[in-house]
């Protein structure tokens, strides 16, 4: 084989591989976020305050070739039932990250361990965000969590947490709805000793999913702001945020007695989307 056959032929492979992953990633979008979902917003401050609560209903309805998803959301709130915000985009079929509708500067990416992540990588003087997803059985939960840049020029365009939106939802007409429909306010708990029995990592970028060590990340202390709530769910994130930081923003889900899902939003740099890895947890 000459060269010019080999380049072709390494050509041809990689954009096999790019579609693979193209396909892969949308497929999972619409197996494990299609449809309808409905549940509750809760919305915090920087501080972890609750700000309000909404009642929402999102939905994701695939055409009948797949290659594009109407995304429909739909919020009241519920201190005042009056105040509504409704939205409708559609989402195309493009490259292996999904594009979010809003940024588009933003990419999604789902993992086959039932998780996912969108990301806005870090941008002087603008918003960081991060949204990270678990899933288990016919219940999601999600977070996004939200960096404002501060005004000081001491601060070295590091950005400050400004506020969290956490989202508990079910299919709708699969199963109950699994939560209390009590306001969650914070609580506060020792995080309990844990042994993962599965991990893996979504790699930015590339999208390659690869197996990584069993090993428990540490449930950082310093300079964090941790969020407990009544209904097992927690947050482990940094208060602020800035360029060159590596940093993890860490969901964690006990959704049953004895297990615990966890995901971890793996920031490297300021110019890229953070990995995403994905444990399995059981309590000890």
């Amino acid at each position: 084989m000459n060269n010019h056959q080999q380049t072709r032929q390494e050509t041809s492979t990689q954009v096999e591989q790019s579609e693979e992953k193209n396909f892969q990633q949308w497929h999972r979008f619409i197996r494990e976020h299609g449809f309808m979902w409905k549940g509750t917003l809760s919305r915090y401050d920087g501080e972890g305050r609750l700000i309000k609560v909404l009642n929402s209903t999102r939905k994701f309805t695939p055409r009948s070739d797949a290659s594009e998803i109407e995304h429909y959301l739909y919020f009241i709130n519920r201190d005042d039932p009056s105040k509504v915000y409704e939205r409708q985009w559609t989402l195309e079929k493009c490259e292996p990250s999904v594009i979010h509708p809003i940024d588009p500067e933003s990419t999604i990416m789902f993992s086959s361990y039932l998780s996912g992540v969108m990301s806005r990588p870090h941008r002087k003087n603008n918003v960081s965000y991060a949204e990270i997803y678990l899933n288990e059985g016919n219940c999601r939960m999600s977070t996004v969590i939200t960096y404002h840049p501060e005004d000081s020029p001491e601060t070295n365009n590091k950005c400050t947490l400004a506020n969290i939106s956490l989202f508990r939802e079910v299919k709708l007409e699969e199963s109950p709805f699994p939560w209390s429909s009590e306001k969650h306010e914070i609580t506060t708990r020792e995080y309990p000793r844990v042994q993962v029995i599965n991990s893996s990592m979504l790699r930015f970028g590339t999208f390659d999913e690869i197996a990584v060590s069993n090993d428990v990340y540490d449930w950082l202390e310093e300079d964090r702001l941790i969020l407990d709530f009544p209904d097992g769910i927690s947050l482990n994130l940094p208060k602020t945020f800035g360029p060159g930081d590596k940093d993890n923003l860490i969901l964690s889900w006990r959704y049953s007695r004895d297990r615990i899902k966890r995901a971890i939003a793996q920031f490297s740099d300021d110019t890229r989307g953070p990995d995403l890895i994905t444990q399995e947890c059981m309590l000890l």
